[in-house]
């Protein structure tokens, strides 16, 4: 390897990081200047990513809509889109790219070689050799344009990156981001928004755009990075035929000298609903610049400090923001660039007691330096961070993806960037500055006496969204007015120009260009783990088969089906409420001090399976230590759910309005899923309970709790009530990974008590309307249309390949590439249930139609006899997921709620495996089947409910 000088590139050094168990070569492309790090890990896993320094110089997203429009066809293969063609059929564990606030990164990762191979090729020759340069089309579809409507004689724009920042800028959250930023970094690149402001975008010229990508996208830019066990023989050659085109370039140096400097105090509003009553929603962000990007100690040091100021209710800071009624919730967290920044945020505050925030700030963390700070709670969080570590675990994220965006955030500034994943000595060095004292001085260096910060109050407001839009409609019209009849012709010829682009198809040529797999690549057997049951005292245990690396993870599921309707909010309290009340043994602080420093977590959620068409609803106490911590594991876990003391009326308001914040923001940054969840509530009971748990109807209940001092006692009682009603040994399913210890299994289960208590099942009727609107404070639009069809279920194999096909064939190029959505899908459900859904959408009514054309769209595949194989190997490569040993725990504790076997999973890939085109027609006629009773429920504005004019539908305001 050290001596291998071949395809072009010439070796530069060689690292063994023992920390990461893995070898690093460098090496550089001596013709064009590309440089490319390698891990040579035992993953089989194999990771590529290729990043740009690509610092933004203003606000119109231009890094942002390069990334959307290189991947709309190449030199290579001039296909309209191979990222969506890639989705369709590869194997892939990863597929994405993204737009930092410095950077921009093209990530994917595949297990099989060929696979692999054909992605890196693809997204390279996407890179250098994009189709964008020469197609006017395609920046006009990702980025932005104008549309005429003849009928209404009106201007418009559009554009998937324009309505994908529309529905950004409609968070509050995103909205103080940004102006923070731009306090903070003024005169640097970190001012400006790399994603774009929907005002600015529209100034985006053409020539503009191709002007940033030439300085920008070239290969002296370049960072390639690799990582899992593959040859390089074949990978280094594929790069070179792709770099050897280029000759030495200049690399983008970015820039960076802010000014440190107390920012003057930025007032600006966001929005809110019309019908919204409720006081005090005014937000303060405060900013504080502590550490540039290669400073891991200062960046371990400010989570500690954001978990120690307000990682719960019970933490000082948040705690004195409560207890003195200025606000319902605080938050710490660090925002990373060139230089961090420590936020600190002051949300749903009174806007009349404003001025307080500071003097709450520097009372709290006066006393804290003057009394010193108790070096175990530091500790404590600090052994969080190391379990972690650890335990390696980042999800639904590879590892190597993980890694890859890590090496990038620092590459760009650093020429050992490896160092950002080596962080054993940053633990040590932190936990030698705790045992000193020193945080004390970090916190006044940090927050107190730090000469570089700023500070943004946000100001709800009802009238923006409308205001905002009668501006943008009278700078339209004023723009068409002004227009010459040749310069309304060239909008009209543009569009039609894009239209006849969107909706010409690919050659045969262009088709066969992109690589592709064929089912002999696909294995036979699925990696999906399945839990051996067994009985342990009575209780059924679930024990899953997975190595975990010397962790023990647990889950205990609490029947709780003889709840109903809006009971259900008591239990979504419940979980809340179990790690912000005391026990009996003492305060909340204290207990979870005591879970961070033994444990990897431990925490209480509700979760939900449905057999049959009849939904079970779950209290989920769920926890995760390493093995030789196991005795604290039943230790703790015993304290939570038999000492909790859950009758403090003043801190159940706390959680009420807390959660009613918390789904407010979700609802807002996640329409689809708000109206998904109308969608099925009208169908099942399945969703009727999810929506009292977590949707709309929680959201409802909640606003009202907060209104009534009694109903808030109410509810406090019944929350206490209701933990001691179901901690009972009959209610409980137990669910171990890591261990079949026969003693450790016995203590976990006699922990909860034989109460020997009967209960019976409940049932939840829907709660949502056949149409809904629900009318929110956003720029733009989310659409979803549900139905149900019994025969799903046993055709589940051939809908999981329709998926892909509608997903990524018909829906994407229909509601996302014409009409300019952000995102678009279909998901069918085991529960029989089929759904469509927008995401972003500025044209809500118009994808309700193309919903309606699904059926028949299968159907002409079918008579034209196409050809799905790309369909089912995409379908398969979705559902074959990298298991790690937390992955495997959800995953089979979900099959274990909704009653799924390893028969059934056999089933469903031999389906799959062996769908042929004529399946379409089964297919479409479930399809047709489900949507002949279907549910529509449409999130948006005020401004578009006329487009749903002719389907009349209930209004709900939030």
């Amino acid at each position: 390897m050290e001596k291998n000088k071949k395809y072009g590139f010439s070796h530069v050094r060689r690292r063994d990081l023992s920390e990461l168990n893995c070898t690093l070569y460098e090496f550089l492309h001596e013709k064009s200047g590309a440089r490319l790090i390698y891990l040579d890990r035992e993953d089989d896993n194999k990771t590529f990513a290729i990043g740009f320094a690509t610092p933004p110089q203003n606000h119109t997203g231009v890094c942002h809509i390069i990334e959307h429009s290189v991947l709309c066809g190449s030199e290579k293969y001039p296909l309209n889109d191979p990222f969506a063609e890639l989705l369709k059929g590869s194997l892939n564990t990863f597929l994405n790219a993204v737009t930092y606030t410095d950077r921009t990164v093209y990530p994917v990762s595949s297990r099989c070689e060929k696979d692999f191979l054909n992605l890196t090729d693809v997204y390279m020759d996407a890179v250098f050799a994009p189709n964008m340069l020469k197609n006017p089309s395609i920046f006009k579809q990702e980025g932005w344009r104008y549309e005429y409507d003849e009928e209404t004689d009106t201007l418009s724009y559009n554009g998937v990156v324009y309505n994908e920042m529309k529905g950004v800028y409609s968070s509050p959250d995103e909205l103080g981001a940004a102006q923070l930023s731009l306090s903070l970094f003024s005169g640097t690149p970190y001012e400006y928004d790399s994603g774009g402001k929907p005002s600015d975008i529209t100034s985006l010229s053409y020539e503009q755009f191709k002007d940033f990508y030439r300085r920008h996208y070239h290969p002296s830019n370049a960072k390639i990075f690799l990582d899992g066990r593959m040859d390089l023989d074949k990978v280094l050659p594929l790069l070179d035929s792709h770099l050897s085109k280029f000759d030495l370039g200049e690399a983008v140096k970015i820039v960076c000298e802010s000014k440190k400097q107390i920012s003057p105090d930025v007032t600006l509003h966001y929005e809110i609903s019309e019908s919204d009553e409720e006081k005090g929603k005014a937000r303060v962000l405060i900013g504080h610049v502590f550490s540039d990007v290669l400073d891991k100690e200062s960046q371990t040091e400010a989570s500690i400090i954001s978990d120690l100021l307000c990682g719960s209710n019970a933490s000082p800071l948040k705690k004195a923001f409560l207890d003195r009624g200025i606000a319902k919730d605080t938050a710490m967290y660090t925002i990373k660039g060139n230089e961090n920044v420590l936020v600190i945020e002051v949300r749903d505050a009174e806007e009349d007691r404003l001025d307080e925030v500071d003097e709450v700030i520097n009372q709290v963390l006066s006393e804290l330096i003057n009394d010193g700070i108790d070096k175990e709670k530091l500790h404590s969080t600090l052994n969080t961070i190391e379990f972690r570590i650890r335990e390696g675990d980042h999800g639904a994220l590879p590892t190597g993806i993980v890694y890859a965006m890590t090496v990038m955030e620092h590459w760009i500034f650093d020429d050992t960037p490896e160092e950002s994943l080596l962080l054993n000595s940053t633990i040590e060095a932190v936990r030698t500055r705790i045992d000193q004292g020193k945080f004390e001085e970090i916190i006044k260096e940090i927050i107190i006496d730090n000469p570089h910060k700023a500070k943004v109050i946000m100001l709800p407001d009802k009238t923006l969204a409308k205001r905002t839009e009668e501006e943008e409609r009278a700078t339209l019209e004023a723009l068409l007015k002004s227009m010459s009849e040749e310069e309304l012709s060239g909008i009209k010829e543009e569009n039609e120009a894009l239209k006849t682009w969107q909706s010409t198809p690919p050659t045969e040529e262009e088709e066969a260009s992109l690589p592709t797999l064929s089912l002999e690549d696909i294995p036979e057997e699925s990696s999906r783990p399945f839990a051996k049951e067994t009985e342990v005292l009575g209780v059924k245990t679930l024990l899953c088969p997975v190595k975990t690396n010397g962790i023990v993870y647990i889950s205990m599921l609490f029947d709780v089906s003889d709840l109903a309707n809006e009971e259900f909010i008591n239990l979504a309290l419940l979980s809340y409420a179990l790690m912000n009340f005391p026990t009996e043994k003492r305060d909340a602080l204290s207990l979870q001090n005591d879970i961070k420093a033994n444990l990897g977590s431990l925490f209480a959620t509700v979760t939900v399976g449905s057999r049959n068409g009849i939904a079970t609803p779950y209290l989920k106490v769920t926890g995760k230590a390493l093995t030789s911590k196991a005795p604290d594991l039943l230790r703790l876990t015993e304290e939570l759910i038999l000492s909790s003391k859950i009758d403090s009326e003043k801190e159940m308001a706390r959680i009420i309005k807390q959660m009613r914040s918390g789904l407010e923001d979700v609802m807002l940054s996640s329409g689809e899923s708000v109206a998904l969840s109308r969608t099925e509530a009208s169908r099942s009971e399945l969703g009727a309970i999810s929506e009292y748990l977590s949707g709309y109807e929680a959201y409802r209940i909640l606003c009202e709790l907060c209104k009534d001092d009694e109903k808030i006692s109410e509810a406090t009682k019944n929350v206490k009530a209701l933990l001691e009603r179901i901690i009972d040994r009959r209610r409980l399913t137990v669910l171990v990974t890591g261990t079949d210890d026969e003693e450790f299994l016995k203590s976990l289960v006699s922990l909860v008590p034989d109460k020997n208590m009967p209960y019976e099942k409940k049932h939840t009727p829907p709660c949502a309307e056949k149409n809904e609107y629900l009318l929110m404070p956003t720029k733009v639009c989310y659409a979803a249309k549900s139905g149900r069809c019994e025969e799903v279920g046993e055709h589940l194999g051939i809908m999981r390949v329709v998926r892909s096909i509608l997903s990524y064939e018909y829906l994407w190029n229909t509601v996302r590439v014409q009409s300019g959505a952000y995102g678009t899908g279909f998901i069918p459900r085991k529960e029989n249930s089929l759904s469509f859904y927008s995401y972003r959408d500025p044209s809500p009514a118009r994808s309700l139609e193309f919903y309606d054309g699904s059926a028949d769209y299968l159907r002409s595949l079918a008579n034209e006899g196409a050809n799905i194989t790309k369909f089912i190997i995409g379908a398969i490569g979705e559902y074959d997921t990298l298991i790690t040993p937390r992955v495997a725990t959800r995953i089979c504790e979900s099959d274990y709620i909704v009653g799924w076997k390893r028969d059934d999973e056999i089933k469903v890939r031999h389906d799959m495996l062996n769908m042929t085109s004529e399946d379409l027609l089964v297919a479409a006629e479930l399809i047709d089947k489900a949507m002949s009773d279907s549910s529509i429920a449409v999130v948006g504005g005020e401004e578009h409910l006329k487009t749903l004019k002719e389907k009349p539908a209930k209004i709900l305001k939030i």
